[in-house]
């Protein structure tokens, strides 16, 4: 049985904390299958019908592909963002590091929708097109970040199963009002008081549960918090919560029994994000696609627009097709955005401006909190 350098004891059931400190995970692969997950399950509402299902909604689960990818983004993004807090142990520094990962990417694939995929896909000639206020009004709409989001551009793809440019960034509003919750955690120190954290979030829990209309969220963003509560509640209690085969096993267990009972959502989604520290540190380590980068942002943000120039192109390819075409080419998107834009952007998250910098030393980052 492998050993433990760091503690000296087994690796069976070490704890999150463990697992951190060795700084051996397979998180990005984890989020690169995720991202292909949500391409994969798009395939099926995109692509020409030929009677095929996504293989989850054919098994039984309660959710099809690209919702269980969606929901591993927020428990990982939960337990990395809270992290990130604890590492810097600075708003400003936290909300400058969250915004330049996700802001630029999502910026660049706003802008290359609007004035280069647009143009070649409208059926309005290249003036007209141009000159219409939505074409702008897609970009800074949805830099807005708003739940009132704009989806088509004039005249493109509108013979398509689906007209919508990019139906993936529904999530990303989501994802800001997330990292506006990690950030009040953090403000009011409450991330690092484990407890009473736990007794707030299990709160909002509650709350968003039984009622939703005290919680200023879309309906729709109710189960991706939940996902993204988990991964904090992970984080808070990294030095207790141990990952093991066993434990991973028996939470199958128990979502196969309780399918199609009332507490089989609930189930499922603790199973889901044990799934994910499992995946993490219990599945071999691919230490070597560290080198490549990390594509999985890029890959879940062109993966739809792909999608549907693979439509115009070849508007008789069933959805296997049209999900291998737009991964290919996603995943080499991925990359060039990761080195090209997201990569450079991040490198500017330590700089501050010289009227904000602080006359005392920044707090150095806790031993084993992730800070992405």
């Amino acid at each position: 049985m492998e050993k433990d350098s760091m503690s000296g004891g087994s690796m069976d059931a070490l704890r999150v904390s463990d697992y951190l400190s060795m700084r051996r995970d397979n998180f990005l692969l984890l989020r690169i299958v995720a991202a292909l997950a949500v391409i994969y399950g798009h395939s099926f509402a995109l692509a020409k019908p030929d009677g095929s299902q996504d293989v989850f909604i054919r098994l039984g689960w309660p959710m099809y592909s690209g919702d269980i990818a969606v929901a591993m983004f927020f428990v990982i993004s939960g337990f990395m963002v809270s992290g990130s807090f604890l590492a810097r142990g600075d708003v400003i520094d936290f909300a400058k590091a969250r915004l330049l990962r996700i802001v630029p990417a999502f910026a660049a694939v706003l802008l290359a929708s609007a004035f280069v995929i647009g143009p070649l896909a409208t059926e309005l000639s290249t003036g007209e097109y141009l000159r219409n206020p939505e074409v702008a009004a897609y970009v800074w709409k949805n830099l807005r970040f708003s739940s009132d989001m704009a989806w088509q551009l004039p005249g493109v793809f509108k013979d398509h199963v689906r007209d919508a440019v990019n139906g993936s960034i529904w999530t990303l509003p989501a994802e800001m009002r997330m990292y506006l919750l990690a950030a009040a955690l953090g403000v009011f120190g409450l991330l690092g008081r484990r407890w009473l954290a736990t007794a707030s979030l299990a709160l909002l829990a509650w709350l968003g549960i039984a009622h939703p209309e005290f919680i200023p969220l879309h309906q729709d963003w109710f189960r991706l918090a939940g996902y993204f509560l988990l991964g904090i509640l992970v984080q808070l209690h990294k030095d207790e919560l141990r990952i093991g085969h066993a434990a991973m096993a028996m939470l199958a267990l128990l979502v196969y029994l309780s399918m199609r009972t009332q507490s089989a959502p609930y189930l499922f989604a603790l199973a889901l994000a044990y799934f994910c520290f499992w995946f993490a540190y219990r599945t071999p380590a691919w230490t070597r696609l560290e080198r490549w980068g990390d594509p999985s942002y890029g890959i879940y943000l062109w993966g739809w627009p792909v999608q549907q120039l693979v439509v115009s192109a070849f508007p008789d390819a069933r959805p296997w097709h049209n999900f291998l075409m737009a991964a290919a080419v996603a995943v080499g998107l991925g990359y060039l955005s990761w080195w090209s834009l997201e990569r450079p952007a991040l490198k500017l998250k330590d700089w501050r401006p010289r009227f904000l910098r602080r006359s005392m030393p920044r707090q150095n980052p806790q031993r084993g909190v992730q800070s992405p």
